[in-house]
């Protein structure tokens, strides 16, 4: 079985979520989904969570492509707060997006257990948007 492992804060889940899912999950057969947890947004994010974690975490779980769900909470290396769980878990891929900010530690990381780095393009049918975006949308009105 080839795990796939995917992290992010995923603070409002929207459709570029859902595609970067779908694309992470064509590389293999078990997708684990890893959220910033609230302590990790706000020490490296500085702000708070939009929906507490539990309700993230089951929103997560409910989508049909997610195997896993994981709570980033490992604070002492910036974008990787998934770290405990990625040496515990083991995967062989993972998978980010064409603008992640942490690549090279990221590799790094891979590279201790022999992972492999997969770089997936952010190509949509529709609009892209930010979770950021969407919190201007939701203020605005």
């Amino acid at each position: 079985m080839k795990k796939i492992f995917v992290s992010g804060c995923y603070d409002i889940l929207h459709g570029g979520h859902i595609e970067f899912f779908t694309q992470a999950k064509a590389l293999g057969d078990y997708l684990i989904v890893c959220f910033a947890g609230d302590a990790s947004l706000e020490l490296h994010k500085h702000k708070k969570t939009s929906i507490p974690e539990a309700h993230k975490k089951r929103v997560l779980e409910s989508l049909r492509m997610v195997d896993e769900v994981v709570i980033g909470d490992y604070l002492d290396e910036l974008g990787l707060d998934f770290k405990q769980h990625f040496l515990r878990i083991k995967p062989d891929v993972l998978a980010v997006t064409e603008d992640d900010k942490y690549g090279e530690q990221k590799t790094a990381l891979c590279n201790e257990i022999g992972a492999q780095y997969v770089v997936l393009p952010k190509n949509l049918n529709f609009e892209k948007i930010s979770t950021t975006e969407i919190i201007k949308n939701i203020r605005s009105n």
